[in-house]
């Protein structure tokens, strides 16, 4: 774990202030997050990184780490956009709301943002991980988070941290639940999805298109789940949402390796799936001679 410069501090009102945002020296009447310590702010010069400094010369690394933490939680609600998990892989999306350190009862996140009304968790990593008893309470909680790790690295500026954060190599994935709903849809569709038998390779009809289309229209479908050669599960009249509190009012849907968001769902219907639906009329008619033969 590595010392840090200290680039936050706490302001006389309570805030947390950027080294380069308050006066220089004892001026900026700051103190700092950790020990309290009355600091002074060194941002004056054009040679050493601005920082802030414990006016006792007492600069420990508990000290740093802690303005290191702030800073990353402070630089993620500025930019109110957050890293998610999505098909396994750290994408960005921005947020409708962000909180930092809210009280869920039995855990306390970082970070605890919405974006189009779906929760998700991000942890800080400076001197800590994320240990397996939280994991498993955010699993409980059914909640997506990921850990950003910034414990190896050495910060000289807010942009340095800023592109730390915001670096999927920097980022891991604590927990997807995209995999438990489109588990649960997929088990949905098995228990309750319209059963329609297949013949020489398509569908009879489909229920979207009303008329004959081929699998391979279906198994692209956002609707559908191959359960065997001989029939597919189209789960037509069942959307899948984002979370059960949204489950009777919200339109998301999910094809079989992807959860969506709203406009995503949106767009998709109108572009890609739209797309692939009028293909499937269109092969209809062909898809009927070859039946008649």
């Amino acid at each position: 774990m590595k010392k840090q410069y200290m680039l936050l501090a706490i302001n006389a009102e309570g805030n947390s202030v950027y080294i380069d945002d308050v006066p220089n020296g004892a001026k900026c009447n700051c103190h700092c997050a950790d020990c309290g310590g009355e600091l002074i702010a060194k941002n004056n010069g054009k040679i050493k990184h601005h920082h802030f400094a414990h006016a006792n010369g007492n600069d420990s690394l508990k000290c740093s780490q802690t303005a290191l933490h702030l800073l990353a939680k402070k630089v993620i609600a500025e930019e109110s956009r957050i890293p998610i998990p999505k098909n396994n892989t750290i994408v960005f999306h921005e947020a409708d709301s962000i909180e930092l350190e809210k009280y869920m009862e039995d855990i306390r996140p970082d970070i605890y943002a919405t974006c189009e009304s779906r929760p998700f968790i991000v942890e800080i990593l400076v001197t800590h991980e994320t240990d397996e008893e939280k994991q498993h309470k955010i699993v409980a909680h059914q909640i997506s988070a990921v850990e950003i790790d910034l414990s190896e690295m050495t910060f000289e500026s807010k942009e340095d941290v800023k592109n730390a954060v915001f670096n999927p190599r920097n980022i891991k994935i604590l927990y997807n639940d995209d995999e438990r709903m489109i588990s649960e849809r997929k088990d949905s569709l098995s228990r309750f999805g319209i059963k329609i038998p297949m013949r020489r390779g398509c569908v009879i009809p489909c229920p979207y298109a009303k008329n004959y289309v081929t699998r391979n229209f279906c198994e692209q479908c956002v609707f559908c789940f191959s359960e065997s050669k001989e029939y597919i599960k189209c789960g037509i009249i069942m959307p899948i949402v984002v979370n059960k509190k949204t489950r009777d009012t919200a339109n998301i849907i999910a094809n079989q390796s992807m959860v969506m968001f709203p406009k995503e769902a949106e767009k998709y219907n109108k572009s890609h799936f739209g797309f692939r639906l009028r293909e499937a009329v269109k092969n209809a008619y062909m898809s009927q001679i070859l039946l008649r033969r």
